[in-house]
């Protein structure tokens, strides 16, 4: 799975998932339905943030915590597919198309593995009446079901962790959902950056390939689909602290840090420096040129088919579509005359959107995306 990682990290907002599983329960060791006349507890486990791109959203699973020690204790696992699809899992992923499921795993199996990956796990066991342990109880095996199994995955509004926020809500007759309405204080881009701020370049790269939908604030409901936002949640309104019962060894992941875009500023430079130097020496100006717009134009080339392609409304509704086009690939091509004359035109469409986003009409993070095709342009429309 690791070989995906460049694939995935232009979808990074859309598949915060783990690149593996823990080993799901033998066959001999399902026992679906009530097998106790006291109903179990009811635990809900969050893990932490770990070392690799799929890691950097957390995790959640819900527990069935039996008390005769001949039942397993047996957690389950919503964020469950095959990992192991390579391009095919890329591909639908930006078709909304992903089929997700859920496994049932052993307590013990689901620590140990996120306890070797070296994640924070906690656990809350939920303040529960009888009736309300068996609702959950009974929902959690008809998940398991056949008929009942599989969904397909969206990052934002059904993944591993909406699954258990739902099921504990209507459980308890919508006590998790109660006053949930007002808009939490980050937006969803801001939250997935928390996620990458160890990797800062990718918080760059979502300003090229995530759209608009992501500068919006969810509201406290919808913020619960991050595993993180869900135990914090789950503590306020039912008053149980959570336990953390393995703390990660490594060092901490920052919450805030840089965004990386200085490394995209120097990435316009490495391309257009050699246009500014030919076109001083008049020498080589074409070469120059058609490499100063390769940046920009791939740039282009991709966000426009991410944007066809995709039915991620994150990715589909991109505001870069504006900024960055691919036929600037185009310009080495050009005669002078039309070649300035569309660097020009170019030049002033992007100074338009500047203002646009400057006013706040677009909502995007755009300035490094229009540093990146209006440095080259203005060299070629401007510099005689």
């Amino acid at each position: 799975m690791r070989r995906l990682a460049l694939g995935l990290a232009l979808i990074v907002l859309a598949c915060g998932v783990a690149h593996a599983q823990p080993t799901p329960l033998l066959p001999s060791q399902i026992f679906p339905g009530p097998v106790e006349d006291e109903p179990p507890d009811i635990e809900l486990i969050t893990f932490g943030v770990g070392d690799l791109i799929f890691e950097k959203f957390g995790h959640a699973a819900i527990c069935l915590r039996y008390h005769n020690p001949a039942y397993v204790p047996v957690c389950f696992n919503y964020g469950a597919t095959n990992f192991h699809a390579g391009s095919i899992l890329i591909w639908r992923f930006l078709r909304s198309e992903q089929v997700f499921w859920v496994e049932p795993e052993a307590l013990d199996s689901i620590v140990g593995f996120y306890t070797y990956e070296d994640r924070d796990i906690w656990v809350q066991t939920l303040p529960l009446d009888a009736t309300q342990k068996r609702a959950i109880e009974a929902k959690l095996w008809s998940d398991y079901e056949e008929k009942n199994r599989f969904y397909v995955y969206d990052h934002f509004y059904d993944n591993c962790t909406t699954r258990i926020r739902d099921i504990i809500d209507n459980a308890t007759l919508g006590k998790l959902r109660g006053n949930t309405s007002e808009s939490y204080p980050l937006t969803f881009r801001q939250l997935g950056a928390r996620g990458l701020a160890s990797a800062e370049p990718l918080v760059a790269l979502t300003d090229f390939v995530v759209g608009r939908q992501t500068d919006e604030h969810p509201t406290v409901w919808e913020a619960m689909f991050h595993p993180e936002v869900l135990r914090h949640e789950v503590t306020k309104r039912y008053r149980v602290e959570p336990k953390l019962i393995y703390k990660r060894n490594g060092p901490e992941f920052p919450h805030e840090g840089g965004t990386g875009r200085w490394l995209f500023l120097v990435l316009i430079l490495v391309f257009t420096l050699p246009l500014v130097i030919a076109r001083w020496k008049e020498r080589f100006t074409r070469a120059a040129l058609a490499w100063a717009v390769l940046y920009p134009g791939t740039w282009g080339l991709l966000i426009w088919i991410l944007v066809v392609l995709s039915s991620i409304p994150g990715m589909r509704w991109n505001e870069a579509v504006l900024v960055l086009v691919p036929f600037d690939l185009a310009l080495p091509f050009l005669g002078e005359t039309r070649r300035r004359k569309y660097a020009r035109v170019r030049v002033m469409m992007l100074l338009a959107i500047s203002a646009l986003c400057a006013i706040g009409v677009l909502h995007q993070p755009l300035w490094i995306p229009i540093l990146t095709a209006i440095v080259p342009l203005a060299v070629v429309g401007f510099w005689k």
